[in-house]
C-alpha cells in the first residue's frame, strides 16, 4: 500500500545530513575516474558500451557521474523496482524492461543510487547476462552497510560511498516519494 507524501518532514529536525555535498561530488569524480581508467583498456576499444540508468532513483546520479565519463557510450534507461513511494521492500516490479537488441552482445553498465539489500540490482544485472550481454558491470553511490544482502555473493562492481544501515533520502533516493532532489545525503532521525 503506498503511503501518502508527508512534505511535513523538516530537514533541520526529522533527519541528521549524513553525507554532504562536498563528499558526495568527490566521490562522484572518484567512481568517473575508475570507470574512465576501466572502459579505457584496449577490450572495450571499439565496442558497443550501453549505460543504463535505472529509474527512478539512479536519476540524479547518472545525470552527475555522466558528466565525467570520458568513453562513448550509448545511453538508456530502465525501470523495475521493489519499493515505489513506499518505505519498505516488496515483490520486483517491471516498469521498463531493458531491450533484447540493444542489450545483446554490447557491454552493460548499470547505474543505480543505492545498493542495499541488492535484489533489484541483481535481478536487472541476471536479466542483462540473460539477454546476452557481453558483459554486465554495475556502479551505484552508495552502498548500506548491513548483512541483509544478496545470499548469491552478488554486488556492485563499482561503489561511491558506504552508508549507516538507516532510512536514507537525497541524491536520487526518497522519502515517500520526495527529496530525490536533495545534493546531500540525510537520514531520518532514530
Amino acid at each position: 500500500m503506498n503511503q501518502e507524501p508527508s512534505p511535513s518532514l523538516n530537514l533541520r529536525t526529522d533527519a541528521d545530513l549524513v553525507i554532504n555535498e562536498d563528499t558526495i561530488d568527490d566521490a562522484i569524480r572518484d567512481i568517473a575516474t575508475r570507470l574512465n581508467r576501466h572502459f579505457g583498456q584496449s577490450q572495450f576499444s571499439h565496442q558497443n558500451i550501453v549505460a543504463y540508468c535505472i529509474m527512478n532513483g539512479g536519476l540524479y546520479f547518472s545525470g552527475q557521474l555522466l558528466r565525467y565519463l570520458d568513453f562513448p557510450l550509448q545511453l538508456s534507461y530502465l525501470h523495475a523496482t521493489r519499493y515505489g513511494n513506499n518505505t519498505t521492500g516488496s515483490d520486483l516490479k517491471w516498469h521498463t524492461r531493458p531491450n533484447p537488441k540493444t542489450i545483446h552482445n554490447a557491454h552493460i553498465l548499470l547505474m543505480d543510487d543505492i545498493f542495499d539489500e541488492g535484489l533489484t540490482l541483481e535481478a536487472i544485472d541476471k536479466e542483462c547476462r540473460e539477454l546476452g550481454a557481453k558483459s554486465v558491470h554495475s556502479v551505484v553511490l552508495t552502498d548500506k552497510q548491513h548483512p541483509r544482502k544478496p545470499k548469491s555473493g552478488f554486488k556492485p562492481d563499482f561503489i561511491g560511498l558506504e552508508v549507516d544501515d538507516r532510512y536514507i533520502f537525497g541524491c536520487g533516493m526518497d522519502y515517500q516519494g520526495l527529496y530525490r532532489n536533495l545534493p546531500e545525503i540525510y537520514a531520518l532521525k532514530p
